[in-house]
């Protein structure tokens, strides 16, 4: 017998990870998409991976010490290699399951979960601060679908775009490092266009903290965000409703079926606080919690909007956090193993979800490769 699949569930859920990417939360739990504390940039793209930012006294022609040296006598240095300005740019695979896969007793309905995501994510550095990344991603789910148009869909997710200032400042005494980015989001998934939306802006402000005699690194940060959203509508549209009896001859029979009725989100704010430590030169573990607040657009007074609440709702509140291991026994490959979980704030029935294990946990398994480290290993003499 063939078991019903909540398709609820599904819908929310994938509507969650795409707000998760429009608000950037990459940038406040960058380890979601397998960024362990070694190397951490403070403002990265959402879904990119960005390269270790070294200190200027590291450049040719930094600092030279006050006392000179006879160069007749001194021994011949080594030349430094030169930072690929394409450091940072990387190719990711990963594979994800919900955690009530393994257990079809977790709910009234069994709703199994198993998808596999390719994100490519190029960065040019143009100096140790500023840099600019882009990152896409390519999604497919290999159990049966309920978002999808037809059976065994490769999905295209959203073209995210990002200037980035990268510890620009630090606060005297204080030792913290200040970062900020501007991110410009383009609607290239079938779930955004659905959603009208044009594009987004993201500008958002990073604070982390580096404790370098904690065994091999330990790093906390604080990122806000603020994203704004440009849609056509104030709400969702189906823009060719395949309803039976449902003809352009009698446009006023369809018009509920032109619109989901689901208010779009105008603005978003997001708090996100992460933790990393490196345990050893090549295993480290990380953690990150995300609140999230969106401003729905003004309600419409129009009975051919469905999906409308007893009480008036101009909010919605979602929660995301992240725990997991990464190992990097290859310099330019990184393993990561965790669990992650983007989910409202209350469910249907107007209950509470647990905050950090609840039906959309995901348990994933990341591999990502840094292309110019694997150009550059390649290439070494």
């Amino acid at each position: 017998m063939e078991v019903a699949k909540n398709t609820e569930t599904t819908r929310t859920h994938a509507h969650l990870f795409r707000v998760a990417r429009t608000v950037g939360l990459a940038f406040g739990i960058v380890v979601v998409l397998g960024k362990g504390s070694r190397g951490e940039v403070p403002e990265p793209m959402p879904g990119v991976s960005e390269a270790p930012i070294e200190t200027a006294a590291t450049e040719p022609g930094g600092p030279t010490p006050a006392a000179t040296v006879d160069q007749s006598d001194a021994t011949p240095t080594p030349a430094k290699k030169e930072k690929s300005p394409w450091r940072g740019s990387t190719i990711a695979y990963r594979n994800a399951v919900t955690a009530i896969t393994i257990d079809r007793s977790a709910e009234l309905t069994y709703n199994p979960f198993w998808g596999m995501a390719l994100e490519l994510a190029p960065r040019y550095a143009f100096d140790d601060v500023w840099s600019l990344a882009a990152s896409l991603e390519i999604a497919r789910e290999i159990t049966e679908a309920d978002d999808t148009t037809f059976a065994d869909e490769t999905l295209l997710g959203d073209l995210g775009l990002r200037l980035s200032a990268a510890r620009f400042a630090t606060i005297p005494g204080a030792k913290i490092d200040i970062s900020a980015g501007l991110g410009l989001g383009l609607p290239t998934s079938k779930a955004s266009q659905g959603d009208t939306l044009m594009f987004s802006l993201s500008p958002s402000l990073r604070l982390s903290r580096s404790f370098e005699d904690v065994l091999e690194g330990l790093s906390l940060g604080y990122t806000l965000g603020f994203t704004k959203l440009f849609h056509r509508y104030t709400t969702g549209e189906l823009a060719s409703p395949a309803i039976a009896g449902c003809t352009s001859f009698d446009l006023g029979s369809c018009d509920r079926f032109l619109n989901t009725g689901y208010r779009n989100a105008s603005f978003r704010l997001s708090n996100g606080f992460d933790v990393g430590l490196d345990m050893t030169s090549w295993l480290s573990a990380s953690a990150s919690f995300a609140i999230i607040v969106s401003w729905l657009h003004d309600d419409v007074e129009d009975e051919r909007v469905s999906n409308v609440t007893l009480e008036p709702t101009d909010e919605r509140y979602a929660l995301a956090a992240d725990l997991g291991v990464s190992a990097t026994w290859w310099k330019p490959l990184e393993v990561r193993l965790g669990a992650s979980t983007i989910n409202p704030q209350l469910r249907p029935d107007g209950g509470r979800y647990a905050p950090f294990f609840n039906r959309f946990t995901t348990l994933y398994l990341d591999l990502r490769l840094d292309v110019a480290a694997l150009v550059q290993d390649l290439t070494s003499p």
